[in-house]
C-alpha cells in the first residue's frame, strides 16, 4: 500500500468517549478514550467484517477511539492490502470523500498492530510502508512457492523491523546484512516515490488474493488452491458451492471458516490451555503443558494456539493424546479433530523440517461468555470440564481415528471455533520440541542452517547431533541448547524474525 504520512490537526474529543459496543457486542462498554484526538476508520475492503470487528473491540479496550463512518473525526485510515489509490477510490465511491481535501493518514495495518502493541498512537515512519511492501513480496513469492524470493523477503522485512531508527534514505542502510539487490531496490524506491509499483502490481493481481484466500482455508495449500484458481473458483462461497472433493480438514476448515480468520486473543489462548490442563491432569497428574507459538513470543493475538504436553517421568505421555481428545469430545469442546500417532524411528542424525511427534490438530468450541467474564484472577478456580452432561448436543463419541465435524446453525452463536494444535513430546526431547514450536519460522529455519553451517550440527526440534564427535547433546532447557552453539541465550520475545 501506497503509504504518505501527513500531519493532522489534533481534534477536540473529550476523553470520556466510550464504545458502545455496536459493532460486537457489549464486551468493552464504558471503556475510556486515552488518546482523543488520534481517530480511527478501518477499511473492510479485503480485510472483513469479522476481522475488523475484532480489531475495533482491540482497539476500544486499549484507549483508541474507532470511528464507524468517515468524517471530520478521522486522523487515521487503517486499510490491508490496499494501495494508497484503492483506498481513496473507495473513500470517494462510498464516503464522498474528495481526494483534494482529505488530510487523515493513510496507514497501512502494521501501524495500527504495532500501536496496538505499544498501547499508543505511534508516529507513521517510512519503515511501517517498507516492511508492507516486502511482506506483500513474501506473500507473493510463497504463493508462487518461490521458496528462495520469500526467505528474502521475509528476511528483509525483518531486518527493517528491528532496526531500532526510522529508515529515511538509502544510506541508512549501509552496513546492513542480508539485505538483497531485490529488497534494496524496493525500499530505494518506497523511500524515492511513496510506493512500488511491483507491489502496486501485485495487490492488483486475481490470482494473488483468490490464492491467498483459498490458503486461509484450514487444511488448504498452495497447489490445492491454485487448482481451484484454475478450475475457474474465486471466492470461498463458490468454493463451498463447487461441491468438490473435500478432504475431511478442509471441510471442517470451509465450515468454520468464519470464526478461523478471525484472530485469537491471549485471554483465548490462555482459556483454552486452561482447558486443556484439567484435561490431562485428569488422565496425567503432574504433566506439563506450556503455550507456544506465537503467544509463547509475547503475541497479544494469532492465527491458532499451539500447547505442548509431556511429563517428567518419560513413557507415561505415551497414548494420553486419544484419551484426553476422547474426553472432551464427550464434553462437546471439540469440533473437529485429527490424531497423528508417533512417526519418529529414533533420533535422525539430520536436519528436519516436519517433526514427529504424536500430536492432533483440532478445533476446539470455545465458549465466548467464559473468556469475556472471567479474569485472569479467577481462572483456575472454574472447571469448564465439570459435570457430565455434553455441550452442544449432536457431537459423535472420538476414535483413535476420528475426524469430527460437527454442523451447526448459522448466524450469532454464543461460541467461537478456534484452531488448536496439541503435541506431546517425551521428556528428554521436550527442550528441543519446544524450541522447535515457539518459533519463528525463520528463527528457526536460521538457527539450523547456523548450527549445520556453522558449528556442524544437526538441530531437529527432537534432538541435536554433534557431526564432529558423532554424538547426541542432551538438553533439559533451550538454555543449555543454545550453550551447545556458544550463543547467548535469546528469549522468547526476541524470537519474532
Amino acid at each position: 500500500m501506497a503509504l504518505m504520512p501527513r500531519k493532522k490537526r489534533c481534534k477536540d474529543v473529550a476523553v470520556t468517549s466510550v464504545y458502545d459496543g455496536s459493532l460486537d457486542g457489549n464486551s468493552t462498554v464504558g471503556k475510556k478514550v486515552k488518546f482523543g484526538d488520534v481517530g480511527v476508520f478501518l477499511v473492510e475492503r479485503r480485510m472483513g467484517s469479522s476481522r475488523r470487528r475484532f480489531l475495533t473491540e482491540l482497539a476500544w479496550k486499549k484507549g483508541f477511539r474507532v470511528e464507524e463512518q468517515m468524517s471530520d473525526l478521522v486522523t487515521h485510515v487503517v486499510a490491508e492490502n490496499n494501495t494508497g489509490n484503492e483506498v481513496l477510490e473507495l473513500l470517494e465511491k462510498q464516503n464522498g470523500i474528495c481526494r483534494a481535501g482529505f488530510d487523515a493518514v493513510l496507514v497501512d495495518i502494521a501501524w495500527f498492530t504495532e500501536s496496538m502493541g505499544a498501547e499508543r498512537p505511534l508516529e507513521v515512519e517510512n519503515r511501517h510502508r517498507l516492511q508492507e511492501a516486502l511482506k506483500v513480496l513474501a506473500e507473493s513469492a510463497e504463493l508462487s512457492e518461490s521458496e528462495g524470493r520469500y526467505l528474502a523477503f521475509s528476511r528483509a522485512s525483518s531486518i527493517l523491523k528491528s532496526l531500532p531508527y526510522t529508515v529515511t534514505k538509502m544510506e541508512d542502510l549501509q552496513g546492513i546484512p542480508n539485505l538483497g539487490v531485490h529488497s534494496r531496490k524496493v525500499i530505494k524506491e518506497i523511500l524515492e516515490d511513496g510506493t512500488c509499483s511491483e507491489v502496486g502490481n501485485i495487490l492488483q493481481n486475481e490470482r494473488y488474493h483468490t490464492l491467498k484466500r483459498f490458503a486461509s482455508v484450514f487444511g488448504v495449500g498452495v497447489k490445492t488452491a491454485d487448482k481451484w484458481f484454475r478450475e475457474g473458483l474465486r471466492t470461498v462461497d463458490e468454493l463451498r458451492a463447487s461441491n468438490g472433493k473435500l478432504t475431511k480438514q478442509q471441510e471442517a476448515g470451509l465450515l468454520y471458516h468464519n470464526d478461523l480468520c478471525v484472530p485469537v486473543t491471549r485471554a483465548e489462548a490462555d482459556w483454552i490451555k486452561h482447558i486443556v490442563e484439567r484435561a490431562v491432569r485428569r488422565f496425567l497428574p503432574d504433566a506439563i503443558i506450556t503455550l507456544t507459538g506465537g503467544f509463547r513470543r509475547g503475541k497479544e493475538c494469532g492465527h491458532d494456539v499451539d500447547l505442548l504436553i509431556t511429563h517428567p517421568d518419560e513413557g507415561k505421555e505415551e497414548g494420553i493424546i486419544y484419551q484426553v481428545v476422547n474426553w472432551m469430545t464427550t464434553k462437546g469442546l471439540i469440533l473437529y479433530d485429527d490424531i497423528m500417532g508417533n512417526t519418529s524411528k529414533g533420533k535422525s542424525k539430520e536436519p528436519e523440517i516436519f517433526d514427529h511427534f504424536e500430536k492432533c490438530f483440532s478445533i476446539f468450541k470455545l465458549e465466548k461468555e467464559l473468556v469475556n467474564n472471567l479474569g485472569a484472577e479467577t481462572l483456575s478456580l472454574c472447571d469448564p470440564l465439570a459435570g457430565n452432561q455434553t455441550r452442544g448436543g449432536g457431537l459423535t463419541a472420538a476414535t483413535e481415528t476420528s475426524h469430527q465435524v460437527t454442523v451447526v446453525a448459522t448466524g450469532d452463536k454464543a461460541w467461537k471455533a478456534v484452531r488448536v494444535d496439541l503435541v506431546v513430546a517425551p521428556f528428554s526431547q521436550y527442550a528441543y520440541a519446544l524450541l522447535g514450536w515457539t518459533g519463528s519460522r525463520l528463527f528457526e529455519r536460521d538457527l539450523r542452517r547456523y548450527a549445520k553451517h556453522v558449528k556442524n550440527m544437526s538441530l531437529s526440534s527432537h534432538s541435536l547431533f554433534d557431526n564432529e564427535q558423532n554424538i547426541y547433546l542432551p538438553a533439559t532447557t533451550e538454555e543449555e541448547i543454545f550453550a551447545h552453539f556458544g550463543l547467548e541465550y535469546i528469549p522468547p520475545q526476541e524470537r519474532n524474525a
